[in-house]
């Protein structure tokens, strides 16, 4: 038997239980605790198919088993409550993904328990296709597969369109040397390179098109590209300006990792070429915790910077600093991270951040208000804050792992 990729949309569907309402509960943590936790209300009818972002976008992987969670938070009513909370506190956009299985399974039997208070039109759903598994040869981004995928998650999410999808991961199907360091070095290079595709380019454009064929059809609102590598994101977007069939540019890219306090490459040039040059309609930023380093425990066992000790052993001398001044790494990282961030047309950079439990999604809409909120902001405590800021930003500077990006993906994965 020839092997298929484990989240593949031709594998069996798995049967996930829904939620019954009735027995969830509803207490004084489920709603939010006042202004500093509510976000600015969209000018929206629950009615019109427009994309509008929030700031915050709800990252759902930490409804995939072993991700970010245990799988007994997945399978409890957590999930349903984080994201019953967030529609409450204007959190309204939703990021999932066939790889963070069985996060969109489960994202839909939320919406569909929740439906009579929240109909489709009142939130947004991201989604993702080619990542159905963790090594490259679990991408697949031809025609075919990125259609089935779309389907797919229009059933599992019992709606008939979808506001985004992202092809998810591209840089996995690309010849390596994979790209690591300081991505800035790569800008000029990128900008000034040949606008003919390579054979695997040839394929990702052909999933845009087949993506646009889909917004075509009123599936889909949005079409994108999520990935690490900026220098990648940047070249696709660059080929898909000049080389795919519509000539559109891209409607949205999403990156991640590369907003945060150790590595702010984004707003270092490639947020300006991605809005000027390629024509990027919008770019969102994602894991201003750059996928949990950026926190005391450190992320999950998983986590590539555990691999490399420069960049390993900084982020532990970081979260010593941040607790010897009564405070954390995280929520330093999150305020830094929560500032605001303009592309060049003036539009804000949206950030999408997960959240485990209810403690944290009500933690991370006070620091986003800390810091946005005109009518809560402090400024004596935002220069303190901002102090802070910096002295863990040029403890990274020192160190020589600022604006340093980890090899993705890593040769184990491409051979695995």
């Amino acid at each position: 038997m020839s092997y298929l990729s484990p989240y593949h949309p031709d594998q069996p569907e798995p049967t996930i239980e829904g939620f019954d309402l009735s027995s969830i509960p509803d207490e004084d943590i489920d709603k939010p605790s006042g202004n500093s936790e509510l976000l600015p209300k969209a000018l929206k009818s629950p009615n019109d198919r427009r994309m509008i972002y929030p700031p915050l976008i709800l990252g759902c992987s930490t409804f995939g088993y072993g991700i970010y969670a245990d799988d007994d938070n997945v399978k409890s009513s957590i999930p349903l409550r984080v994201v019953r909370l967030a529609m409450r506190c204007g959190m309204k956009a939703f990021d999932t993904s066939p790889w963070y299985h069985p996060s969109e399974i489960v994202l839909g039997n939320i919406f569909k328990a929740l439906e009579s208070d929240y109909p489709r039109g009142s939130y947004h759903l991201i989604t993702k296709v080619g990542k159905f598994g963790p090594n490259s040869k679990d991408h697949h981004f031809d025609r075919v597969s990125v259609r089935k995928s779309v389907e797919r998650s229009l059933k599992r999410l019992n709606t008939d369109y979808l506001d985004v999808v992202y092809l998810h991961d591209l840089e996995y199907i690309l010849p390596p040397p994979s790209y690591s360091g300081k991505s800035i070095s790569s800008l000029s290079a990128i900008l000034s390179s040949s606008m003919e595709p390579t054979k695997e380019e040839q394929i990702l454009l052909g999933a845009i098109e087949e993506l646009r064929e889909l917004q075509d059809q009123g599936k889909i609102l949005k079409v994108g590209i999520a990935g690490y590598p900026l220098p990648v994101l940047l070249r696709i977007s660059l080929l898909t300006l000049s080389n795919s069939i519509s000539k559109k540019p891209l409607d949205v890219i999403q990156t991640y990792g590369h907003h945060t306090i150790q590595n702010d490459t984004l707003s270092s040039g490639y947020l300006k070429a991605l809005n000027e040059i390629a024509k990027v309609e919008q770019v969102v930023s994602a894991a201003p915790l750059a996928m949990g380093v950026l926190t005391s425990h450190g992320g999950p066992s998983w986590h590539p910077a555990r691999s490399y000790s420069d960049l390993w052993e900084t982020t532990r001398k970081a979260s010593d600093i941040c607790r010897s001044k009564g405070t954390t790494l995280e929520d330093v990282s999150l305020r830094f991270g929560y500032r605001r961030l303009n592309q060049v047309d003036g539009k804000k950079v949206p950030i999408v951040v997960g959240c485990t439990d209810l403690d944290q999604l009500h933690s991370t809409l006070q620091k986003w208000s800390q810091v946005n909120n005109s009518q809560l902001y402090d400024k004596e405590q935002d220069e303190k804050n901002k102090q802070i800021e910096n002295e863990i930003s040029k403890l990274f500077e020192d160190s020589g792992v600022k604006g340093w990006s980890w090899e993705c993906p890593t040769d184990i994965q491409r051979s695995g």
